[in-house]
């Protein structure tokens, strides 16, 4: 008999024990009902009693739900989390509800994630999946809200936080949300984070994401790794994707011109004047790769191309003049280097000389009245007058 006393005990205690966490799951549901109705009559009213007692039904509602996911009991259960993510994400966007322009609380906000987790995971028969699947996405859209004014605030780091975990909810969603997934990279790049930026990029382009961007940030990522192969592969392929895209024409020439592979540089710039006649910058790039190279005629060519596009270009004005201005003093130096008794020799290299030093004065006039202070244009406008013995000119630019 007095085993059969101790069996019904026990049962009695199990029983209750069931009971007392329910009953406290069902208190934590019903406090944060009352939650809803008292905040939304703080936003109808403004009255601070409605929002006090709005803040302490949510305080009851977490204190409730929190000890039923450790309970034997009722820790299986997925309408126990399916409550505890609904509860904290109302306590994530509390601070919204108060301050339209105030942010989330994170911590909160992960807490509701990954109790909806669980309780997508536990609810094998997709009893709760309607209401799993709206406080999922109600909560990407507080992670992908702050997410976007931290970036519009330039605070790239807490901006990667919020869109990494905005991409997070989305994927327990089944969906890749490809928006989020590009901003995780381009905010990334901004915070100087180059690992997460080809991590997140590489998965837009698994997904075929289209915008040319998710190549240029991936690119210049690799490159800030180091892994200039890999980068060029990457602008290869954004190349075959979006051919007629001028910014991936650019990332390629930044590339070979790092490279200092002037052959593939040229190619690529020509292609790009093509695309955008008018870019003056184009051009004098351009022109730049064939006076490097030695290619004075072609170097000039492209600079004048430079200057018409943008009138006022001094570096293009003042690269002209000194091609002149150095073929100049190459014929004077051959011209010095002639033994005493070759005048006729010295007399023909010096003429030539001047030739290319009337040449080159036009274009580095041109060039000091752009910049009148530039000390590099004074001092080869002063030498050029002197040697073409236009004395009053040198003097007039001063000592």
């Amino acid at each position: 008999m007095r085993k059969i006393v101790v069996t019904l005990l026990v049962s009695l205690l199990v029983t209750t024990g069931i009971y007392a966490q329910k009953s406290k799951r069902t208190s934590a549901y019903n406090y944060n009902k009352e939650f809803d109705n008292k905040i939304e009559m703080y936003k109808l009213k403004k009255d601070e009693k409605s929002l006090e007692e709005a803040k302490d039904a949510l305080k009851l509602a977490k204190e409730n739900i929190d000890p039923t996911i450790t309970h034997e009991k009722t820790m299986n259960d997925a309408k126990t989390w399916l409550y505890r993510g609904i509860i904290y994400y109302n306590d994530a966007r509390l601070p919204l509800d108060l301050d339209s322009a105030g942010k989330i609380n994170v911590e909160s906000a992960m807490t509701s994630y990954e109790s909806l987790k669980k309780a997508k995971e536990l609810d094998k028969k997709k009893r709760y999946k309607t209401d799993i699947d709206l406080y999922l996405q109600n909560l990407y859209n507080l992670f992908f809200s702050q997410g976007a004014t931290s970036f519009n605030n330039k605070e790239y780091s807490i901006a990667k936080d919020d869109l990494k975990a905005a991409f997070a909810v989305q994927q327990l969603r089944g969906v890749f949300d490809t928006t989020s997934a590009f901003y995780v990279g381009l905010v990334s790049f901004m915070d100087k984070d180059p690992k997460t930026t080809v991590d997140y990029m590489s998965k837009c382009d698994q997904v075929a994401f289209k915008d040319p961007r998710v190549y240029i940030y991936w690119n210049r990522a690799l490159k800030m790794e180091g892994d200039t192969s890999a980068a060029i592969q990457v602008v290869k392929k954004a190349r075959e994707k979006y051919p007629e895209e001028l910014q991936i024409l650019l990332e390629e020439a930044q590339i070979y011109l790092e490279k200092g592979e002037n052959e593939k540089l040229k190619t690529s710039l020509l292609q790009a004047v093509e695309k955008d006649p008018s870019n003056a910058n184009l051009w004098f790039l351009l022109g730049k790769t064939y006076d490097d190279d030695g290619d004075k005629v072609k170097a000039e060519e492209y600079y004048k191309k430079a200057i018409e596009a943008k009138p006022d270009f001094f570096e293009a004005y003042y690269n002209i003049g000194a091609i002149y201005n150095n073929q100049a003093s190459e014929l004077m130096k051959k011209a010095n280097d002639l033994p005493l008794e070759e005048s006729k020799k010295y007399d023909a290299l010096i003429k030539e000389a001047n030739g290319y030093l009337e040449k080159a004065v036009p274009w580095l006039e041109k060039a000091l009245k752009i910049k009148p202070d530039d000390t590099y244009t004074l001092h080869a406008l002063k030498e050029a007058y002197t040697k073409l013995k236009q004395y009053d000119k040198a003097k007039a630019l001063g000592n």
